[in-house]
């Protein structure tokens, strides 16, 4: 029952911190579903080496920089770096709604990184919310799933990490189509904006690592296995 009620936490977690966003209650979870352990991974062996050396880099890493940045850092400060970067990287996520044919979050975004850029210092303060334009992410892999994508074998990619084969094509080709990501890396002479784009970039990976410390160390005491664990987790969001 404690794994059960850690891996719902996990997921929760994982619905707030990274790009999967579809819609999910706890109540819907497969997570109490036996079959969610037929999770189709046929590229098991692979992704389980993928796993190992992501996990590797994320405790040599990740872990110590996101547990210096939780206990550095107040909590209001944690809170606006997380909005801040969250607002930076949303015209991605207009895109992806206008792609979808969601109107309204595409509107609703499109408002909020208006608001909160200019009224919110850069998006750190989400006066959109106070407003009642409530906040709601996706991905170019829910954008795919809208299209009728099917979700595929589980993949793990280095440094990406895991998910549907779908999530993962997501993964590469949002890039092309991310507009801040073709402003700051593209089309220019001086290195500067690449620089603050990697910066802003981490900043974001550090700050989602750290809400998931807690979480990640009592099932990694109580999990049999990481990667089923994981697998499961991820997979049920996918669905």
């Amino acid at each position: 029952m404690k794994i059960r009620i850690l891996s719902i936490l996990f997921l929760f977690m994982l619905t707030i911190s990274t790009i999967y966003a579809d819609d999910w209650s706890f109540e819907d979870t497969p997570l109490y579903e036996d079959e969610l352990d037929n999770v189709y991974d046929p590229l098991e062996p692979f992704n389980r080496l993928m796993f190992k050396i992501n996990n590797v880099l994320d405790k040599v890493f990740l872990v110590p920089i996101s547990t210096a940045y939780k206990h550095i850092f107040p909590q209001f400060l944690q809170i606006g770096i997380s909005n801040f970067t969250s607002n930076f990287f949303s015209p991605i996520t207009t895109i992806n709604f206008i792609l979808q044919g969601d109107s309204e979050y595409a509107t609703k975004t499109t408002f909020r990184f208006i608001i909160n850029t200019i009224f919110g210092f850069l998006g750190m303060v989400d006066v959109a919310s106070k407003l009642g334009l409530d906040k709601k992410s996706t991905s170019f892999g829910n954008t795919l799933k809208k299209w009728g994508a099917k979700t595929g074998p589980y993949l793990v990619l280095p440094i990406l990490g895991g998910g549907s084969f779908r999530s993962g094509i997501g993964k590469i080709i949002q890039l092309p189509i991310d507009p801040v990501a073709q402003i700051s890396l593209f089309n220019y002479k001086k290195n500067t904006r690449r620089k603050l784009y990697y910066m802003i970039y981490g900043a974001d990976i550090i700050a989602k690592r750290a809400t998931l410390l807690n979480i990640m160390m009592e099932l990694e005491k109580i999990s049999d296995d990481m990667y089923i664990t994981t697998r499961n987790s991820i997979m049920a969001l996918e669905k």
